[in-house]
């Protein structure tokens, strides 16, 4: 499955974003091994989480409420806002923000099992089974760990679908040359003539 799998160029850029921060393992995924590497301050508060930055300084709230996994995918999404996004979205333009909010959802997905560390697992053969090692392994609730195999079935499924019917096309090309190729004028003439000869031993 993971073959035919290609990251886009969010995935990508969270892969360089992660090697030139010394992420090689899964067990470096942590919220205090990223804050540290990337110079973030995290505070814990009974408050839903959010990220600041004032003067150049980066802070993460987290809320503290949540589960240890439900807190590794809030601060993900918030060090998305942080790294990449600009603005006040309490003023923002509506579409602005739902695409803020919809890129720090896929930076979840991605930062949080990224691609180059999921493709040197063997991914077992049962979807339940799988999911549970992708939950264990990067710390993700099962809820994140369902969602990032089920994407990478879903686009596995159509880069197999392009690979066949670009095939298919190749073939159909391929016979639409050789029927052309028999009715030139030329090929016409060279059967007649050979039709000729074999009627005159």
């Amino acid at each position: 499955m993971l073959q035919y799998y290609h990251p886009t160029p969010l995935e990508q850029w969270i892969e360089t974003l992660w090697t030139k921060a010394g992420i090689a393992s899964a067990s470096q995924l942590t919220i205090e091994e990223v804050a540290g590497r990337l110079n973030v301050w995290v505070h814990y508060l009974n408050y839903s989480s959010r990220a600041l930055e004032w003067m150049g300084l980066r802070s993460i709230l987290i809320d503290r409420r949540l589960s240890r996994a439900e807190q590794w995918e809030d601060f993900l999404h918030e060090l998305c806002h942080l790294l990449r996004h600009a603005g006040n979205q309490t003023v923002m333009p509506l579409p602005f923000l739902e695409h803020q909010e919809a890129e720090a959802k896929r930076f979840v997905l991605y930062a949080s099992m990224p691609y180059y560390l999921i493709k040197e697992l063997k991914l077992p053969d049962r979807q339940g089974d799988a999911i549970e090692l992708l939950s264990s392994r990067f710390g993700v609730t099962y809820t994140l760990a369902s969602q990032r195999l089920e994407q990478f079935q879903r686009r596995a499924f159509e880069a197999i679908l392009w690979e066949e019917a670009g095939k298919a096309e190749r073939i159909l090309l391929r016979r639409k040359a050789k029927t052309e190729a028999a009715k030139s004028p030329s090929a016409v003439a060279e059967r007649e003539a050979g039709e000729a000869l074999a009627g005159n031993p």
